[in-house]
């Protein structure tokens, strides 16, 4: 059969950036996964022209259409209908949440999380820029009707399937959930050497990232570990590009439990040692406000780092039995949680068994199969590009 009788389908990977989590990671893996799958049908993959080299293209039914983007909003809403035009695919794609117009094609949106709900636990934006409010409150306000036209929506948890259901009033029939995943070189991980950039990092250690995202709480960690530094001889290991008011937060607060000495500030984490980063803590923590999936959660346990979560949102869905939950503010429990892992090796043991064992039920070729599923169930219900 010639390509040009294939179904075409543009899938618009715009939320793939430079150093990018969250959307790039689920955005590059599920179409690395999609091309290995390689379902019958031409693809044209809408991509930011600086982030091309992100992503590697084998197949010949793929082409790349490169875009230079100054606002990535403005392109959505004043570009992008006039190239699905131009393109004529019978389907288009988009692998992040957007705000949108009317398009010219029928389309399928990848839900990560729901702004507002983001938005509401956070409640804080004394550190946000005006472009960041901007964009945020449009995409609040346009993209539950960007939602209700979508033919049909990809959620990356059933948490986030359920509130997108009752909050943007969508029908069940036109969700499903494609879980997001931990990619194989976490899995690989006891078999890396480390690089002097890990070994530089003090032995034994409890890990969490910091960056100045509004959902993060590294502060409850800290006042949790400030009450067990005299039963247990690890580090806290704050990951990530901590901003200085959060790195004076914390900093603050370890000052007033006298655990200062015991804190250790990574900053940027170069990509190939993330897994070696996880695969050498005790635990790894996760207390958030809200999360649509949980990735850094699902690697981490990948490399058999037992996780403790705070139990909100969809994160009792990634950690389950590969870990704990605690809820939030209750820095007791939290504390009581660390020292029985940190004092028990056979339960450490045992649970770190499990935490591999739970994120091995999440795969990107799982998620790819289902994907492209309902790409094949929609084409089959709409007309082609006339």
């Amino acid at each position: 059969m010639l390509l040009n009788n294939y179904s075409h389908i543009c899938i618009d990977a715009t939320c793939i950036v430079l150093n990018g989590k969250g959307a790039t990671v689920y955005a590059i893996s599920l179409l690395q996964a999609l091309q290995k799958l390689n379902p019958i049908a031409r693809f044209t993959i809408l991509i930011r022209q600086e982030a091309v080299s992100l992503l590697k293209i084998t197949s010949l039914n793929w082409r790349i259409y490169t875009l230079q983007l100054n606002s990535v909003h403005l392109w959505h809403f004043f570009t992008l209908p006039n190239l699905l035009k131009e393109l004529k695919p019978d389907l288009l794609h988009i692998l992040g949440e957007t705000a949108l117009p009317y398009l010219p094609v029928q389309y399928i949106l990848a839900i990560h999380e729901l702004p507002h709900l983001y938005r509401q636990q956070t409640k804080n934006f004394c550190n946000q820029s005006w472009y960041e409010f901007l964009s945020q409150c449009l995409t609040e306000i346009v993209l539950p009707n960007t939602c209700r036209r979508a033919v049909h929506l990809l959620a990356v948890s059933q948490s986030t399937a359920t509130a997108l259901i009752k909050e943007f009033q969508v029908s069940p029939e036109k969700v499903s959930v494609t879980y997001a995943a931990a990619d194989h070189r976490f899995f690989q991980a006891a078999t890396q050497s480390s690089s002097n950039w890990c070994k530089s990092i003090p032995q034994p250690y409890i890990l969490i990232y910091a960056t100045g995202d509004r959902r993060e709480v590294p502060e409850q960690v800290v006042q949790a570990f400030g009450r067990i530094t005299d039963l247990v001889p690890h580090t806290l290991v704050i990951a990530g590009r901590c901003p200085d008011w959060q790195k004076s937060n914390l900093m603050q607060i370890a000052t007033e439990l006298g655990c200062l000495d015991r804190l250790y500030f990574t900053g940027f984490v170069p990509n190939d040692d993330v897994p070696i980063l996880y695969r050498d803590a005790d635990i790894y923590l996760e207390m958030s406000l809200y999360e649509g999936f949980g990735l850094q959660v699902c690697e981490a346990m990948a490399t058999g780092t037992v996780a403790i979560a705070s139990n909100v949102a969809s994160l009792p869905e990634v950690v389950n039995d590969g870990g704990y939950l605690v809820p939030l503010n209750d820095t007791a429990t939290l504390a009581d949680k660390l020292v029985t892992l940190l004092t028990n090796s056979s339960q450490a043991h045992y649970r770190s068994w499990l935490a591999q064992q739970q994120a091995a039920k999440f795969s990107w070729d799982k998620c790819a199969s289902e994907t492209w599923a309902v790409m094949e169930q929609v084409l089959k219900t709409i007309p082609k590009y006339q």
